[in-house]
């Protein structure tokens, strides 16, 4: 069989690479099936070919090539950066306008310029007296009638009442 550098068969390096490459989305048995293994040995193929003790190389190959993929996908400001300018320009050539505002924006923000602030408020009515909650109520009532009309109906009936309805 046919070695490359590394010391794997074609097929061996075919499997690591397209097994990286898909990075989990495709099966083990998939992976091996796509690198030329037949359909009935490519389970046992590609259990076998992660296996160290009977395939040390392939799976040598494999960290190495998952390593090489993280390292060229890790993130740093820099190419951040250029990537988000990259992408403006180009919008900016189609004339996405919108699109690329969006992009400066976004650098702006990874770099600290926009800051979103949000403060979340929480209250309980469990807390609030009765005039309390009248108050609020009216004040919510207020607040959303601009220009209109409403009427206030009185229920009167007693919890007791209530109770024996049901």
């Amino acid at each position: 069989m046919p070695r490359n550098r590394s010391g794997l068969s074609n097929r061996q390096q075919a499997f690591v690479d397209i097994f990286c490459k898909s990075n989990g989305r495709l099966t083990p048995t998939e992976c091996a099936r796509e690198a030329g293994y037949s359909g009935k040995s490519a389970t046992t193929a590609a259990c076998n070919l992660r296996n160290p003790k009977y395939y040390p190389k392939v799976v040598e190959a494999i960290e190495m090539k998952q390593r090489e993929y993280a390292e060229a996908s890790k993130l740093d400001v820099t190419k951040h950066m250029r990537e988000m300018a990259r992408l403006r320009d180009m919008a900016v050539e189609n004339g996405q306008f919108a699109a690329a505002i969006n992009a400066e924006y976004r650098r702006g923000q990874a770099v600290g310029l926009y800051v979103d602030r949000k403060e979340v408020v929480t209250g309980s009515l469990d807390k609030m007296t009765r005039p309390e909650l009248e108050a609020k109520l009216k004040e919510i009532r207020e607040g959303l009638i601009v220009n209109g009309e409403y009427e206030v109906i009185e229920d009167n009936t007693t919890e007791a009442e209530i109770i024996s309805e049901q």
